[in-house]
This record gives structure tokens, C-alpha cells and sequence, in this order.
């Protein structure tokens, strides 16, 4: 009997099995994910092809959409995933999937982009880590530190991002810092009130740790130290630790191999203001 090539949708609800194995099989890309519904977090549809769950669209409560689709490729799917977005309509301001789903949501946008690009995932483990780099000076930030990474995430979204430091609610900023501090998610390297160089533990949960936020202050480059922060990083994580980066970003990207990382995999971003 000929398969059905209709694609069909169902609402992805708690910790669905088949959600998290689309996560898992994803690699990388789906680690933030399949963290989140093992804890509920999120909302999102499950799509159907073929008689096989082939995709899912995940939307966080930070504004993130993850896209996932087994068969990118498949034109029924990128349509059902697009127009699903479209539905849906929750508030989103950054996604991340298969080139062609994320370009889709470009094109059918009215909102102008702030940016448009590919991005590498990078993977390693407590094995993978350079001895070498692992330091004993890396800490957690303390709330003393919180003005210093006020700035560390300003500069960082307006380099990395093209986020002006003026279009980011400040208030808001200072408490999600604070947040980060009191569960013990950011990390850095330098004097308390001063750190030179910060990471954040985006996600932790079975499908490994996620980083994100790596910034060095300009005056403290050239000396190893993201590349210190992630190696010990990794050493320390019980299990897979990964981070995605601008394919481009050259200096991230050879600070992230020398701490012992390697290329997982890739999908493009797309960010709205």
C-alpha cells in the first residue's frame, strides 16, 4: 500500500517520547531542546509524514523557536512547519532550524531581520578537554559581579548580534544577570567585580550542558582565556557539553577547538528586534 505524503500535526504536550527522540536524534541541535521537555518547559507541535514523526517546532518561554526536521528537504514538511509557525504566533524573536524552514520564515515575515546567518555547533566532553587549558582561576560570578556582565552581555549582543546596547531594557538585563548568578549559571574568569572573561550555562539536563554568552573584554584578548573557560568547562560537565557559534566567528571558533571542542553539526539563525 502507497503511503500518505500528507503531513499532519499534533500539539506537543509535557515530555513526549517521540518529541525527545527527534531532539536526540538531532545531535547537538536538539540538546537544548530535549533538556526543556524533559522538565515540560515549552510549547510546540509534532508533525507526521510517512506514516514517521519527521519534525518539530519548539517555542521557548525566552522568545526562541527551535526548529527540528528529520527530512528538511521535503517540501510538505517545510511548508506544514512554516504555516504551523505562522498559526501559532507565539511571541518569537530568534529562531534556529534547517536553512531552507528558516528562510521561509524570512521571507513570509513582515518584520525586517536583524540578522541572517549559519551557525556551527561545536560538541566535546571532560575527555576531550586540552589539561593544559583547564584552570583553577575559573569561578562562579558572584553578585558583585553582576555591573561587569551587565556590560560583558551589552557588547556581546551588539558584536555578536547587532542588538544596540540602547534597545535593551536594562532593568530587565539586571535581573536576568541576577537570576543567572543566584542559580550559579555564569562563570567567569578574573577579580570579584571585575571578571575578564564570562560563559553561561544555558542549559543542563540528560542531553548534556548547553554554553552560550562566551565573551572576553577586548583589553584581556590574546590570552586564552575563553578557550580556558571552556576547557574546564568540559572538564567538569559530567556529560556532552555543546555551543553553537557564527560559522564565521574565526576567533570563537579556534577558541572552542583549542579547548578541545569539535564540529557537531550546523543550521542557520534568524533574528528579529
Amino acid at each position: 500500500m502507497r503511503q500518505s505524503t500528507r503531513v499532519t500535526q499534533r500539539p506537543l504536550l509535557g515530555d513526549d517520547a517521540s518529541a525527545r527522540a527527534l531532539a536526540v536524534a538531532a545531535g547537538a541541535h536538539g540538546a537544548y531542546v530535549h533538556n526543556a521537555l524533559v522538565v515540560g518547559e515549552g510549547q510546540g507541535s509534532v508533525f507526521e509524514h510517512g506514516g514517521v514523526d519527521r519534525g518539530l517546532v519548539w517555542f521557548g518561554p525566552r522568545g526562541n523557536l527551535v526548529v527540528i526536521a528529520d527530512e528538511p528537504d521535503v517540501p510538505a514538511i517545510e511548508v506544514a512547519m512554516t504555516d504551523a509557525v505562522e498559526r501559532a504566533r507565539p511571541a518569537w524573536r530568534i529562531a534556529m532550524g534547517p536553512s531552507a524552514i528558516v528562510n521561509a520564515l524570512r521571507d513570509r515575515s513582515v518584520r525586517t531581520p536583524l540578522l541572517l546567518r549559519d551557525q556551527v555547533y561545536y560538541a566535546g566532553s571532560a575527555a576531550a578537554a586540552d589539561a593544559a587549558l583547564v584552570s583553577a582561576d575559573v569561578r562562579r560570578a558572584e553578585r558583585a559581579d553582576r555591573d561587569r556582565l551587565v556590560q560583558a552581555t551589552l557588547a556581546l549582543n551588539e558584536s555578536d548580534l547587532r542588538i544596540e546596547p540602547a534597545r535593551v531594557d536594562r532593568r530587565w538585563l539586571r535581573e536576568s544577570i541576577e537570576q543567572r548568578i543566584a542559580e550559579g549559571a555564569t562563570w567567569v574568569i578574573g577579580p570579584i567585580g571585575s571578571p575578564q572573561c564570562k560563559l553561561d550555562h544555558g542549559s543542563d539536563g540528560p542531553a548534556g550542558l548547553v554554553l552560550e554568552g562566551v565573551f572576553t573584554f577586548p583589553e584581556a584578548r590574546g590570552r586564552g582565556l575563553a578557550a580556558a573557560l571552556v576547557a574546564t568547562s568540559l572538564r567538569r560537565a559530567p556529560g556532552q557539553v555543546c555551543l553553537h557559534v557564527g560559522m564565521h566567528n574565526a576567533p570563537a571558533r579556534a577558541a572552542y577547538e583549542r579547548a578541545g571542542m569539535a564540529v557537531a553539526g550546523r543550521c542557520r539563525l534568524l533574528l528579529f528586534g
